[in-house]
């Protein structure tokens, strides 16, 4: 059975961003992380603390026990509510206002909004990570592009075989 080569010199596709897409990027970037993990596990300790405090109020004053809850609300609700926001504040802004057409080829990666083009050689890619649903294509270790995986379904194995050959496989992850 002979074995069929095919050599993909470039890949292009168009892309929209929205705000559930740069959510999607806040809350990876954020939980997958040490200080992320870290945020869950103090917030979850204050508010248990915050708890104990108010049932046990004999032994522990009632400020102690408000200030707990009220840090544990602060890591558990108000910085997810904030990355949310600034998600919906970021698609709002006209840098995400038109599509983007991007091009990948075995140079590197060349992305075009209206009059605007930027290439980046594969050599400067940090990493290229898949959240479930988007491609990430981080440039240092918190600037990443988004890209929506259900605008480019039909595009997703030539996309990974590109970014396989231009960075290496130990430097991409995409499902």
């Amino acid at each position: 059975m002979p074995v069929e080569w095919r050599l993909i010199v470039k890949v292009e596709f168009d892309i929209n961003v929205k705000a559930d897409d740069i959510m999607n990027y806040k809350f990876y970037h954020k939980y997958h992380s040490l200080s992320g993990w870290c945020e869950i596990i103090l917030g979850l300790m204050m508010l248990g603390l915050g708890v104990y405090a108010v049932m046990h109020q004999d032994t522990m004053s009632l400020t102690f026990a408000l200030l707990a809850l009220l840090f544990g609300i602060v890591f558990i609700v108000v910085i997810p509510l904030q990355l949310v926001t600034h998600s919906k504040k970021a698609a709002a802004s006209e840098q995400f206002a038109k599509p983007m057409h991007y091009l990948l080829d075995e140079s590197g990666i060349t992305v075009k909004m209206g009059e605007d083009e930027a290439h980046v050689e594969w050599k400067r890619v940090y990493r290229v990570k898949d959240t479930g649903r988007c491609i990430l294509i981080y440039f240092t270790p918190t600037r990443a592009n988004i890209i929506p995986k259900n605008e480019v379904t039909d595009k997703l194995a030539d996309i990974r075989k590109v970014m396989t050959d231009g960075i290496g496989r130990y430097k991409v992850s995409i499902k």
